[in-house]
């Protein structure tokens, strides 16, 4: 393993995680009261979007950009959509069991991670500096550091965040990404 290479992919993947959409989901979904299966799930998630990443490299820059900016705008509009419009529920819902909590944090994480420029941009170093296992890790050990750093907000002042406000401001970040998606076309 090249330092040099992990260093640099590390400090990219984890600035461009910070602001992202699925930090926010990490975040919102360890405040429902089950941070340590949200970790473990969105950690199983990255790694395998992860390798996702290497195994798709150098294949990525033969798909023409424009199919995978429309496809993630598409998806971005349709979950921001489905929370600004969504009914809220009256009580909070139960918390789900363990299994249940890793499976939907796993599924969410991978999802919103299909097509994102962590991911991309994982693919991208890949093909570029010729060192998949350094930046698998590099990028592995960023995404899982920002989840680590979601959870534990999540879990710590999740339960006095408001549901309601929550869900109208995570449908209108991804109507924000859906339009920029839209735009960079």
């Amino acid at each position: 393993m090249h330092f040099g290479v992990f260093a640099t992919t590390f400090g990219l993947i984890f600035l461009a995680e910070l602001p992202d959409k699925t930090a926010y989901t990490v975040l919102l979904l360890a405040s429902r009261g089950r941070p340590l299966p949200v970790l473990f799930g969105s950690w199983a998630a990255f790694l395998v979007q992860g390798l996702l990443a290497v195994a798709l490299g150098s294949f990525i820059g033969q798909l023409p950009p424009q199919a995978v900016r429309w496809t993630t705008a598409a998806l971005f509009l349709a979950f921001g959509l489905f929370l600004l419009l969504g009914k809220d529920a009256e009580e909070a819902p139960p918390p789900l069991s363990k299994r249940k909590a890793v499976v939907q944090a796993f599924v969410l994480v991978f999802l919103a991670e299909l097509g994102d420029a962590t991911q991309i941009g994982t693919a991208a170093l890949v093909a570029r500096l010729h060192d998949r296992w350094s930046v698998l890790a590099g990028s592995t050990l960023a995404l899982w550091t920002v989840s680590a750093l979601a959870v534990t907000l999540g879990a710590t002042v999740g339960a006095r965040l408001p549901k309601r406000a929550l869900r109208r401001v995570a449908g209108a970040v991804f109507l924000l990404f859906s339009a920029v998606s839209f735009l960079a076309l």
